[in-house]
């Protein structure tokens, strides 16, 4: 048996992932998630995907390495297509953007009773569209590995939130669904700003200071269009949070 440790990232990510019979494994790269998912008892069975041969092939050769291949099916596809329509419960996209995985939730085959997500941006459509979809928006968490910071999120389908979410409290917040569509929340994470994780003053510091870097190197010809003013207003937004 060969044993990889997972990134803090990625370990975070395991953490939001609910019980299930089957999951997908998008964007699988080396299979590690994959491999977790079936020894820590998440999932009986688990797809594994990547758009990419290399490192499919090597997930292939951890998930052998593991005993696993009658539990772990590799496949190389785009996204969620690489499934069929029945075969899975939940599915997890990490480390790409938000529209991407807007795209590929969108494609399907099929809507999932829960998405687990770690966008690298676009995190307010991507919100947006799993609100919009039904899906309820149950817990969001901040993580930081290597020197940088990533927010990831457990979407699950309105219906079936009674199967996978057991803290009731959780499970009835509304928060986005009252949210108004111009809300930087949606970007930043209405959850994570209700409750504000050892991570959040960070986090915002962080998020502050990329758009004073992107006001500084604009000209003063452009300090009077709408992209400076809508940095400028993000700022002050951000800075009372």
């Amino acid at each position: 048996m060969t044993i990889k440790k997972l990134t803090n990232r990625l370990e975070a990510v395991f953490t939001l992932i609910p019980k299930a019979i089957a999951i997908a494994d998008i964007g699988t790269d080396h299979g590690y998630l994959a491999v977790e998912l079936i020894q820590r008892g998440r999932a009986d069975r688990v797809v594994a995907g990547d758009v990419h041969k290399g490192p499919l092939e090597s997930a292939k050769a951890y998930v052998k390495s593991n005993g696993l291949e009658d539990r772990i099916d590799c496949r190389l596809g785009d996204g969620l297509q690489v499934t069929e329509s029945g075969e899975l419960q939940g599915a997890v996209l990490c480390g790409m953007g938000g529209f991407l995985m807007r795209d590929i939730i969108e494609a399907g085959p099929e809507l999932l009773d829960f998405y687990v997500l770690q966008p690298q941006n676009g995190q307010a459509e991507l919100r947006q569209f799993l609100v919009k979809k039904e899906y309820k928006i149950v817990k969001e968490i901040l993580v930081e590995d290597m020197g940088k910071l990533y927010q990831a999120l457990l979407a699950v389908k309105i219906e079936r939130l009674p199967e996978y979410v057991s803290d009731i409290t959780l499970s009835m917040q509304d928060v986005y669904e009252k949210l108004p569509l111009d809300s930087l929340l949606w970007s930043v994470g209405a959850l994570l700003a209700q409750e504000r994780p050892p991570l959040w003053s960070k986090y915002i510091e962080r998020l502050i200071y990329l758009r004073q870097i992107a006001l500084d190197n604009m000209s003063k010809e452009l300090a009077n269009t709408e992209k400076y003013k809508l940095l400028e207003k993000e700022i002050a937004e951000l800075e009372v949070l």
